[in-house]
């Protein structure tokens, strides 16, 4: 992992033209915020260098209620829809999954949002679309 950031319960790195996401394991319980938004934002921001990259979401080592606390803030935040090129998340739940499926529904978002069950598909994925938006401008 090569460029590094930690910040509140979360840390986040670039590789390949991916922005990755993972948080920390039994750190995302009730106290998990808005708040914490700014920092990952400034993390975002400082690791792409101002450029439009894919964000990979791990949540595969939360638990099903940290997850949704992790994934009801940050699924419809309009500061991370202008910074991203798209989000993928990868989970290890079907109760996750179901409402990442529902939050998309309800908030139309502006970037493209992809749930993966699995690491490498959402790898593809991100790889893909950063490649067709860098093909296009």
């Amino acid at each position: 992992m090569s460029n590094q950031i930690e910040c509140n319960k979360a840390k986040f790195w670039l590789e390949e033209g991916i922005l990755f996401c993972k948080f920390i394991k039994g750190n995302c319980t009730k106290e998990f915020s808005e708040d914490f938004l700014e920092e990952y934002i400034n993390a975002i921001n400082t690791l792409s260098g101002g450029s439009y990259l894919p964000l990979l979401i791990d949540l595969r080592d939360l638990k099903e209620k940290e997850a949704f606390s992790v994934t009801t803030i940050i699924a419809n935040n309009t500061k991370l829809k202008s910074a991203l090129l798209s989000k993928s998340f990868v989970v290890n739940s079907y109760y996750v999954q179901f409402i990442l499926v529902v939050l998309r529904r309800i908030h139309d978002p502006i970037i493209p949002n992809k749930i993966f069950r699995n690491y490498e598909r959402a790898i593809a994925y991100s790889l893909e679309t950063n490649q067709t938006f860098n093909a296009c401008s």
